[in-house]
């Protein structure tokens, strides 16, 4: 009999396109291969993190990259690794590392001041972290999400994303990681595109809480809700109701926290 080897995925080098160069802390890379084929799995790795490639047409994939917040200033090189059991050539992945600067950013600080009965809360911020933490790890290769996200409840910013937040002075509370924006209590709360809910609980300190996946390692949040009007795993669309403004958790008036 005859034996022949199996001919490589990949024909010709991929094309990769980048969203820019030059980013601050909080913004997010896009990077999207042009050309590769969809049994081509290739992850991009950055700033000692791997990120997936996710298909978004014929022969087109993107990865999303988020710069953390407390990122240092500086340039950092962005590599592509075939995963294994992905034939391709030695050129079809770019050779040398793509530079992507990373800028310095001055953030603001803001102090907030609970009362006794919100400071007893504090302690439970962590453990219920690490649940959160946990629900944003699921992925799904499929987009849900259809055009641009909207928020959540029409109302002003009164918390900014960024901060750097004080607990009651002295207490460090790391960044704030969304918006906060005021609305009146018991105002519909909306999803902000289609999606699935990963995330439906009571917290102590988050207060009621739900988390969408909107696929391909994308996900929102809204925070401090009076009541829930979705369960976990519930499919949602584009602006349904998934819960009630409220000030439960460590919310000092009735808002929605949205990241």
């Amino acid at each position: 009999c005859l034996l022949l080897s199996a001919p490589p995925l990949q024909a010709t080098p991929v094309k990769v396109l980048l969203s820019t160069t030059s980013l601050e802390p909080g913004e997010t890379l896009r990077v999207e291969m042009d050309g590769l084929l969809p049994a081509g799995r290739v992850r991009a790795l950055f700033m000692g993190k791997s990120y997936p490639f996710f298909p978004i047409g014929p022969n087109a994939h993107r990865a999303l990259i988020g710069i953390r917040l407390d990122a240092k200033p500086g340039v950092y090189g962005l590599t592509f690794k075939a995963l294994r059991y992905t034939r391709l050539p030695a050129d079809a992945l770019p050779t040398e590392p793509l530079m992507i600067e990373v800028a310095a950013k001055a953030f603001k600080t803001e102090n907030i001041n609970f009362t006794p009965e919100k400071t007893a809360l504090i302690k439970s911020e962590r453990r219920e972290g690490v649940i959160i933490h946990r629900a944003n790890r699921y992925l799904s290769r499929d987009q849900q999400w259809v055009g641009l996200f909207m928020y959540p409840v029409k109302g002003r910013v009164i918390g900014e994303f960024g901060l750097k937040r004080l607990h009651n002075g002295t207490v460090a509370a790391g960044f704030h990681k969304g918006i906060d924006l005021r609305a009146e209590k018991g105002m519909p709360v909306r999803a902000a595109n289609s999606g699935t809910v990963v995330l439906a609980s009571h917290f102590r300190a988050h207060g009621n809480t739900v988390m969408i996946n909107h696929g391909q390692g994308v996900m929102t949040i809204y925070l401090h809700m009076s009541s829930l009007s979705v369960k976990l795993r519930q499919k949602v669309g584009k602006g349904e109701e998934i819960g009630k403004v409220g000030a439960t958790g460590m919310a000092t008036g009735p808002h929605v926290h949205f990241e």
